[in-house]
């Protein structure tokens, strides 16, 4: 048995580890993955509103991440299960590709909406590299016009 303070502690300080502790390694590399695209995103964001909207992310990753871990460990019932069709949905819109792996680990979703989503949501972050690298790039060279006028 393991101790269920520790395995929430775990997944407090890093969504996923919690339930790497407790042998769950699909369900702690899935959070991990999503851990990791909050990291990239924070990495490559420069502006607060994007902290902000990633912390947002962070919390709705690490509480019920931390949750389940404890609840396993306790050997309770789950009362939140990463499997939910809404909870999916929302992390792949919130985390993108990172969470991928959550989608393919889900048996709520057929094969079909499985790759149907998949393929969605890769198009929608090359679609968000495009818009941002054309963006970036327009305001810099009005940036440049309106400091030499």
């Amino acid at each position: 048995m393991k101790n269920p303070y520790l395995s929430f502690f775990y997944s407090l300080l890093l969504p996923g580890a919690g339930q790497l502790y407790l042998g769950e390694r699909a369900k702690g590399w899935t959070l991990l993955c999503m851990d990791a695209g909050v990291a990239v995103s924070l990495i490559f964001s420069h502006t607060w509103i994007a902290w902000f909207l990633m912390g947002g992310i962070y919390l709705a990753i690490v509480g019920p991440a931390a949750i389940d871990a404890f609840q396993t460990a306790s050997g309770r019932p789950r009362t939140f299960s990463g499997d939910s069709i809404p909870y999916v949905i929302l992390m792949l819109l919130m985390v993108g590709p990172f969470a991928l792996p959550l989608l393919w680990q889900s048996a709520k979703f057929s094969i079909t909406a499985k790759v149907l989503w998949t393929v969605a949501v890769i198009l929608i972050a090359l679609l968000a590299i495009v818009t941002v690298t054309f963006s970036a790039s327009f305001l810099d060279q009005f940036m440049k016009q309106a400091g030499a006028v």
